[in-house]
């Protein structure tokens, strides 16, 4: 657990971060990272990736799209436009990574990153890992998951459970490192100190639904909430690597959350 101080325009937010990583039930390694910083000038940057290419190469896209975003965003990051040229920069530089080495010939990874400032929420996002914003009785997908099955949701042919069962909801249509261009989905919204920030990777979203993510976030918190969400996908099979990250603000004095 790490305490963050996001100001500015006279609001202070303090906010605790998580970040667990699982390997899962089934996998022989991780290919899933995660990111965690804050920014010199009052925000938070948070990030989940999931490395596409098995083995090293899988391994080596999460890794290197991590370490990119993390130097390409300094203390000054404060719009939308400079969060989507750092996730252009990772992608080129994934994609140049791959080019001289033949073992990464093709690696790729998904990259959900968002930076979190005192009255906004900036998202970047390519692939299936996906961001939700946690209210106290709602949950909002704030990201599009970059498959056949989610595109085909988001069109509005599936429903959300069919979306989840369906044969091609692991065929991705976008993921970053593959090509020299990637096309970025990018969200800007209204952020208060009530709102909490959960950002996961596919492998808790292939056997959660949102309602199972939203029914443990009613109840629970901080760690209790990050634990709970992947020891329940392990209850499930496990079948991919699990990360989860969550943002929340620190309770005030006689909030009574249970954090």
């Amino acid at each position: 657990m790490r305490t963050v101080t996001v100001a500015g325009g006279g609001t202070r937010i303090t906010l605790r971060t998580y970040g667990r990583s699982h390997q899962g039930l089934r996998r022989p390694n991780n290919e899933d990272a995660y990111l965690i910083r804050p920014l010199a000038e009052s925000g938070l940057l948070v990030a989940v990736a999931d490395g596409v290419g098995g083995g090293p190469a899988g391994q080596e896209a999460s890794r290197l799209a991590l370490e990119t975003l993390d130097g390409a965003i300094d203390g000054k990051m404060a719009d939308i436009a400079r969060l989507a040229s750092a996730v252009s920069l990772v992608n080129r530089r994934i994609y140049e990574s791959s080019q001289q080495d033949d073992a990464l010939a093709g690696m790729g990874t998904t990259l959900t990153s968002a930076i979190i400032l005192p009255h906004r929420l900036l998202v970047a996002h390519v692939g299936d890992s996906r961001a939700y914003q946690l209210g106290d009785d709602q949950l909002v997908r704030l990201t599009v998951d970059h498959s056949l099955a989610g595109e085909m949701e988001a069109l509005g042919e599936l429903s959300p459970e069919e979306a989840q069962n369906h044969p091609n909801r692991h065929v991705l249509t976008r993921v970053v490192g593959p090509f020299d261009h990637v096309r970025i989905d990018v969200t800007e919204m209204p952020w208060t100190s009530r709102d909490r920030l959960l950002l996961c990777t596919d492998g808790l979203t292939a056997v959660l639904s949102d309602d199972d993510i939203l029914e443990s976030s009613r109840r629970l918190h901080g760690w209790a909430l990050v634990d709970a969400l992947i020891a329940l996908a392990l209850e499930r099979g496990g079948p991919d690597n699990i990360t989860v990250v969550l943002a929340e603000s620190a309770p005030e004095q006689g909030d009574s959350h249970g954090r």
